[in-house]
């Protein structure tokens, strides 16, 4: 039997069978909030878990966030965001929107930013 998942890519795809795989034999452990340190590394207690993620770039990170999210797999999300906070932890604001990809404000809508969240603006 063939199941379509027309948003998600066959790479993606086997990293998520992946997961769930490992996941019925050994469930991940919870992520508490608030975190107990600041690194992956230090919250994610169960190696093949910590290893999951080693060593697959950015594109395929938020790929797996997005799979994730669309097919409602709590645990998967939660690691797959707990590893991008984890990468932008350190960075500036300018650093965060070029690793998000995220189009530069116009100078209206900076100086709001700047007003609302001064706390994100390190100058």
């Amino acid at each position: 039997r063939t199941v379509q998942i027309p948003k998600v890519e066959e790479e993606c795809l086997s990293k998520v069978v992946e997961y769930l795989k490992h996941y019925q034999e050994e469930p991940m452990e919870e992520i508490k909030t608030p975190l107990e340190e600041n690194t992956f590394e230090g919250n994610i207690k169960q190696q093949w878990y910590r290893e999951f993620l080693e060593g697959i770039d950015d594109p395929l990170l938020f790929e797996l966030v997005t799979a994730a999210n669309f097919m409602e797999i709590q645990p998967l999300l939660d690691i797959c965001c707990l590893k991008v906070s984890s990468l932008l932890m350190g960075k500036s604001a300018e650093e965060i929107r070029s690793f998000l990809n995220i189009p530069k404000m116009t100078p209206e809508e900076e100086a709001e930013a700047r007003e609302k969240h001064r706390w994100i603006f390190d100058d």
